[in-house]
């Protein structure tokens, strides 16, 4: 009977992990452990990768079961951070798939709560050489060459792969990335036990100065700004007043949206729609909008939500000699 319906909006059962600097919450992931669950409708109880392997493209779209297959692209976490990560670098695509047959991790973090005391750190503050980063990591003097960033909230950060990347402080932080377990700790700051991969990891490294331009600040005049257009991913922010229709005949990606603040309902307007026509949306939760959902209403519950907006856009075709 499902095969027969069409899909609905599905809202996932959230999984808390403790860290040694706070802890994080995977509101969406396809990871294997955690493999988010369904918590609505007559897919609860259900998986993400269990209705991967069963509905494909009509979940995600074409795009992405083209360079994805039956691995859900993208996942969503919210990081409480109350006091220092440990310092890490991510493989590019590639290079994940040659060494590790995994994916790699782009990600994006928007930062959605800022004490005075938060502190990011993005690459490095000037070009370094791979001996003076070895050798800070070693002897604990790697903050003087990394790039530190005062975090404001509604700031958001594209960390390409190879960038290094740090969190401390009191911060709240929505991180949007491929769906990656893939990921090498290169310094922990003395605290900890965890292992590190600073040896495996050190070709994967960019050690050019960081792009200021890959930090976008929030618009808080607009309704939809772009916060990150990449082959991995599209993330937009969106700040709703009034209601929001989402009509997208052409479009085969699927459409998740993350509740930074505020709530919202997601109504279905489409003429055909035999089940459930509304869904609710509230902070800190995550509804996926499958590919053949098309037509819909997004409005907020509360003044000044903001929500954020992921799909995949489509890749541009390459010919296989380039």
């Amino acid at each position: 009977m499902a095969d027969e319906k069409k899909l609905y909006p599905f809202r996932f059962l959230p999984e808390d992990v403790e860290k040694d600097w706070g802890g994080e919450r995977f509101a969406l992931a396809d990871l294997g452990y955690p493999d988010s669950m369904v918590g609505n409708g007559w897919f609860g109880g259900n998986t993400i990768s269990e209705l991967m392997q069963t509905y494909l493209e009509r979940v995600v779209g074409d795009t992405s079961f083209e360079f994805y297959g039956t691995q859900f692209p993208v996942m969503v976490k919210f990081l409480d951070v109350k006091g220092r990560t440990s310092l890490h670098v991510n493989a590019d695509d590639t290079s994940a798939a040659e060494r590790y047959d995994a994916f790699g991790k782009t990600a994006l973090w928007y930062v959605a709560e800022a004490g005075e005391d938060a502190l990011l750190y993005m690459g490095f503050r000037r070009d370094v050489s791979a001996s003076e980063f070895f050798t800070g990591c070693v002897d604990g003097s790697v903050e003087d060459i990394l790039c530190k960033v005062r975090p404001e909230v509604g700031d958001s950060f594209l960390i390409p792969p190879g960038t290094v990347h740090a969190a401390s402080g009191n911060m709240k932080i929505v991180e949007v990335a491929e769906s990656s377990d893939l990921y090498f700790r290169l310094h922990s700051w003395g605290q900890g036990t965890s292992e590190l991969h600073l040896e495996e990891a050190f070709d994967l490294i960019d050690f050019r100065q960081w792009d200021p331009l890959l930090r976008r600040h929030s618009d808080p005049s607009g309704t939809r700004s772009v916060l990150a257009a990449t082959e991995q991913f599209t993330v937009n922010e969106l700040r709703l007043s009034d209601p929001l229709r989402i009509t997208r005949r052409e479009s085969d990606s699927f459409l998740l949206y993350a509740c930074v603040r505020g709530g919202a309902f997601l109504d279905i307007v489409e003429g055909d729609w035999e089940g459930e026509r509304r869904y609710r949306l509230s902070e800190g939760e995550v509804l996926l909008v499958p590919s053949e959902t098309t037509d819909f209403v997004i409005a907020p519950e509360k003044r000044d939500t903001l929500l954020l907006e992921a799909g995949l856009d489509p890749r541009e075709e390459k010919d296989s000699y380039l």
